[in-house]
C-alpha cells in the first residue's frame, strides 16, 4: 500500500501548522504529515509566518510523522525566500526519518537544524550517536583515533529500522 491509497478521515486534519509571532521571530510547529496534496497548504501557512516575522522563521518538526518530496522542495523554497529577504530559516528538532532524507538527498548543508540537547550529558543527541574510539583495550593504551576526531553514526544507516 502507497501512502496515497491510506484511506483518510476527513474529520482529522492530517497536517497542521500552529504559529506563534514573537517581536523579531515567528515559531511554527508543524505536525502530523504532510504530502503532496496538502503541500499548498503548509506552503501557504509558512509563507505568511515567514513574511510576518521581522528577522526569520523557527519551523518547530519534532510532530511531523510523515513527508514526501515536496515537503522538503517546500523548505528548500521557503530557505530560499528567506535568505533572500535577509532572514533566516530553522528548523528544530526534526525526527530522525526527516534527517535521513536530508542527508540521502544532499541537503542537509542547507539548513540550519537545531536539535534539542539529550536529556543526561552522557546521552548521545537523538537520532546520532557519538563515537570516540576505543580504548585500545583494557591495558590503558591508546585513547582513541589517531587524528582525534569525533565521528557520528546514523543508527538507521547501519540497521534496516525505521524508529
Amino acid at each position: 500500500m502507497t501512502y496515497s491509497d491510506r484511506e483518510r478521515d476527513p474529520a482529522v486534519p492530517m497536517v497542521s501548522v500552529a504559529v506563534r509571532p514573537g517581536p523579531r521571530r515567528t515559531r511554527a510547529e508543524v505536525s502530523g504529515e504532510i504530502d503532496a496534496d496538502n503541500c499548498g497548504q503548509v506552503r501557504e501557512a509558512l509563507g505568511a509566518a515567514l513574511d510576518a516575522s521581522a528577522t526569520g522563521l523557527d519551523v518547530g518538526l519534532s510532530a511531523l510523522t510523515f513527508c514526501d518530496s515536496s515537503a522538503l522542495h517546500l523548505l528548500l523554497d521557503l530557505h530560499h525566500t528567506a535568505t533572500t529577504t535577509g532572514k533566516t530559516l530553522v528548523l528544530h528538532a526534526p525526527r530522525p526519518q526527516f534527517t535521513r532524507l536530508l542527508d540521502s538527498t544532499g541537503t542537509a548543508p542547507v539548513f540550519t537544524i537545531h536539535t534539542p540537547p539529550p536529556a543526561h550529558p552522557s546521552d548521545p543527541p537523538a537520532g546520532r550517536y557519538a563515537v570516540t574510539g576505543g580504548t585500545g583495550g583494557t591495558g590503558g593504551g591508546a585513547a582513541g583515533p589517531a587524528h582525534h576526531r569525533p565521528h557520528t553514526i546514523d543508527p538507521a544507516t547501519g540497521h534496516d529500522d525505521v524508529p
